[in-house]
């Protein structure tokens, strides 16, 4: 098996997404509409189907993060970021990105929360976000001091996993 120029690119995006992330806690327009631009060139030149589940998965992603990002779940550059990069990758490998993105951001948050002494704070937070699923007539309570994750280091461990799934780790594959 090898990596499409697809992995390569979402990638070395992520690469840099992930250092502007990091360091200035965004990630650049440019860089999203590029990798989106470069992901619907590659479709298209590999026919109008590709290019049609292409955009469609840039769409639905969007729209998808665009939920996410109005509850204050997600950054609007992330959000962009999944959207370019599901694109770029297509069908089937946008869905274990975003399967391994999720799994990411999950590791993420625990480190971070750990590492900054409040893991019983946000364990506390998420019972309190689930407890109307055990308790009948609760509401959700929102947290009252969210933790703000650089998410583009989960979206690159989920853009990691799909090139292992593709050369050194296939068992990474999902069966789809």
């Amino acid at each position: 098996m090898n990596m499409t120029l697809a992995i390569w690119l979402v990638l070395g995006t992520c690469a840099i997404a992930v250092a502007t992330d990091l360091r200035f806690r965004r990630i650049p327009n440019a860089l999203t509409a590029a990798l989106a631009i470069a992901a619907l060139g590659l479709h298209a030149a590999s026919g109008l189907a590709a290019f049609g589940i292409a955009l469609a998965t840039l769409v639905a992603v969007l729209f998808i993060g665009l939920v996410a990002f109005s509850f204050g779940w997600l950054g609007g550059g992330d959000v962009k970021l999944l959207a370019a990069g599901a694109a770029a990758l297509g069908f089937p490998d946008a869905v274990p990105f975003l399967v391994y993105t999720a799994i990411g951001g999950g590791i993420l948050g625990v480190a971070f929360a750990a590492a900054t002494g409040r893991l019983g704070s946000v364990m506390k937070s998420v019972a309190l976000i689930l407890r109307p699923y055990a308790y009948k007539g609760t509401v959700p309570v929102a947290p009252t001091n969210p933790i703000m994750l650089p998410y583009a280091v989960a979206i690159a461990f989920g853009a990691a996993a799909v090139a292992l799934s593709h050369t050194a780790a296939p068992f990474l594959r999902l069966p789809l």
